[in-house]
């Protein structure tokens, strides 16, 4: 009995630290990324530190006129500063836009920084 209660215990304090865990850069980029996918522009802005409610709508604006349509994602590598404040996820991606409607693959380097505990894509 003491055994199964030590085991329950456990179980029970991996999850408490594994809910407790803030999202790390890799997660930021990548819900960031999803949100583009979906189209949702708006909540793809709130991964990064752009707050003026202005600027942010020139920023969907934009996104809306570019029909920029990710199709997939890989998150390649991340890096954190040595200091934990700053670090870069690289992404590798397929996207169209109304540039060109044949896929293209590219990859690029976000950078994020933390603002009050939490990472934000670099606006």
């Amino acid at each position: 009995m003491k055994r199964i209660l030590l085991f329950i215990g456990m179980i029970a304090t991996a999850a408490i630290m594994f809910s407790c865990s803030s999202p790390t850069p890799k997660d930021v980029t990548s819900s960031y990324y999803k949100a583009i996918q979906k189209g949702d522009f708006e909540k793809a802005m709130g991964y990064t530190t752009v707050e003026d409610n202005e600027e942010i709508k020139k920023e969907v604006d934009k996104m809306k006129g570019l029909e920029i349509k990710i199709s997939d994602f890989e998150i390649v590598s991340e890096e954190i500063s040595d200091d934990g404040e700053s670090a870069e996820v690289e992404v590798k991606y397929k996207f169209t836009s109304s540039f060109n409607s044949e896929p293209e693959e590219t990859t690029n380097k976000v950078k994020l920084t933390k603002e009050d505990g939490k990472w934000k894509i670099k606006g």
